[in-house]
């Protein structure tokens, strides 16, 4: 019974931690999700907003990872040259404590050396948890058939967004320069595997559309949208699949799948592809 025992305990807590990262943001609002500075606009600030009825408190500190062409990301090896924006960025306060229905402000200050290189530099601010002092988002209280395993697990969730700094850095240029139908949920929707490069030092942001046009008397129909596809510098290619409203699109209809900048790169067509089903 020790093994089986473990075993329960073993899925109880992967079940716990699968509900906490489905939900990251479901007890605290965020804005922005991604800080972004330059030489002419070197202040930003972050706000949360507590909608639950615990307080929440966080320890801000700062973390270097890198993205991958499908979207997660790997860390930095400590012997490893990574364009960190840690060391110019300075950040107030280095912890917080949000209130039932409050709000906390964290300020940016983009403080670049005389002698900085043209660039982008990347670091992600991690708010992790502090247990001690916080307020569990949700208690999962589970038991076994075997009246003596039970487990009770308080669920506490640290999330980070990324925190980007320019220096004398040009736009990239985006293509796309893919795009393929393919089946999604056990062939039950459609999707589209769309590949996209970007060149350049900088990195790209913004929202994906895909609409279609059945024919010329026809309305544009929005049939698939990515709401915030970041290409990162590191990276020289992309790789998504969007899921369709519908199960197929009709023969000779017009497709057109555009990615568009948002914030501060809102007007920027990053790129666009437009073509006919066969």
């Amino acid at each position: 019974m020790i093994i089986n025992n473990a075993l329960v305990k073993l899925v109880l807590i992967s079940l716990a931690l699968w509900l906490s990262l489905t939900s990251v943001y479901a007890d605290m609002l965020i804005s922005p999700t991604r800080v972004m500075m330059d030489n002419e606009n070197r202040s930003a600030t972050l706000v949360l907003r507590n909608p639950s009825n615990g307080s929440r408190s966080y320890r801000l500190t700062w973390e270097d990872k890198r993205a991958t062409e499908s979207g997660g990301y790997s860390k930095i090896a400590e012997d490893e040259e990574w364009p960190s924006a840690s060391d110019m960025v300075r950040l107030s306060p280095r912890q917080i404590t949000v209130g039932p229905g409050e709000n906390q402000t964290v300020r940016f200050s983009f403080r670049p050396p005389a002698d900085l290189p043209s660039g982008e530099y990347r670091s992600h601010l991690l708010l992790q948890v502090i247990p001690d002092i916080s307020e569990p988002t949700a208690t999962l209280d589970s038991s076994s058939p075997d009246e003596n395993v039970g487990i009770r697990v308080f669920m506490q969730m640290s999330f980070s967004i990324p925190v980007v700094v320019r220096n004398n850095t040009d736009a990239p240029q985006v293509s796309l320069e893919g795009v393929k139908a393919v089946p999604i949920k056990n062939g039950e929707r459609l999707g589209l595997e769309l590949v996209f490069k970007r060149v350049g030092r900088a990195s790209s942001f913004g929202k994906v559309s895909v609409e279609m046009q059945r024919d010329n008397d026809s309305p544009v129909e929005l049939i698939g949208e990515y709401g915030e596809l970041s290409i990162y510098q590191e990276v020289d290619k992309r790789k998504i699949t969007i899921p369709l409203r519908d199960t197929r699109i009709p023969e000779g209809a017009m497709v057109r799948v555009a990615y568009e900048g948002l914030n501060e790169y809102k007007g920027t067509l990053w790129a666009e592809k437009v073509f006919q089903t066969k």
